[in-house]
């Protein structure tokens, strides 16, 4: 076989990229925002749905109606990582804008396109009966799954895509929730004993790390929205392991291609 072909079989046989995708599982919060937008230069006002019925002389049962020229409506959807385990000590935490597709379906938004179709697949056509307080019913505490996926609205220039919830999960309970992200992401055990190696094994190449640690640690700094010490300052607390923190942290900023 010729060079040239034989490179151009290389290509053609070349396996596909797999996704690394993110999926952050503890209990959910949802909070509808409204932003009122204060000028130019000068940061919205953002307060919950609640407090800005109130604050505006609104009763629980009113319509509320929002000056498009100059409010929008968004949905927070937090989840406490810290409740399955206490060394993520922030939550996982993104502000949804409520805005449509297109018309004619060629502009595509994070809410029509992703978020909303993950709430009626996971929750059912009344997801929001389901995870929103109504009347005098409180918001109920649900345990739920969810891939961070890469948001359709494009980063500003040298930022990351910090991406969105695509829900994919809802458990009956805590502990159920538990058994899901250990089946995702296994749990070392600190308490094992190391296997002796025999003197003929091939030794564990320097520098390299376990893929669920690396994948851990990528879902960790995506978490803390890329925010490398405070990332770095969790993995001193050896969640994932027995590894040195600054080694792991930049075999995972490697393996995301930064």
């Amino acid at each position: 076989m010729k060079f040239a072909d034989k490179v151009k079989k290389m290509i053609d046989d070349a396996p596909a990229i797999t996704p690394r995708m993110q999926v952050n599982f503890g209990p959910l919060v949802v909070t509808p925002l409204v932003v009122t937008w204060q000028g130019r230069g000068n940061p919205p006002e953002k307060v919950s749905l609640t407090d800005y019925m109130k604050a505006i002389g609104l009763d629980e049962d009113d319509d509320v109606e929002l000056d498009p020229q100059k409010q929008s409506f968004q949905i927070r959807f937090s989840m406490d990582l810290s409740d399955l385990n206490p060394t993520l000590n922030f939550p996982y935490e993104r502000e949804i804008s409520i805005v449509e597709n297109s018309k004619d379906g060629k502009i595509k938004t994070d809410w029509s396109a992703t978020v909303l179709p993950s709430l009626e697949k996971v929750f059912g056509k009344n997801w929001y009966e389901k995870i929103l307080p109504n009347g005098k019913k409180a918001a109920p505490v649900l345990y739920v799954a969810a891939e961070n996926v890469d948001s359709l609205v494009p980063p500003r220039e040298g930022k990351k895509n910090f991406g969105v919830p695509k829900f994919i999960a809802v458990y009956p309970d805590r502990d159920t929730c538990i058994d899901a992200r250990d089946e995702r992401y296994p749990r070392r055990d600190s308490n094992a004993e190391t296997p002796e190696i025999e003197e003929d094994d091939e030794a564990e190449e320097e520098g390299t790390f376990p893929a669920e640690a690396i994948e851990s640690t990528i879902n960790l700094l995506n978490s803390s929205k890329g925010n490398k010490k405070s990332t770095l300052k969790l993995l001193q607390k050896h969640p994932f392991g027995d590894y040195d923190p600054d080694e792991l942290l930049e075999a995972a900023i490697a393996a995301m291609g930064e």
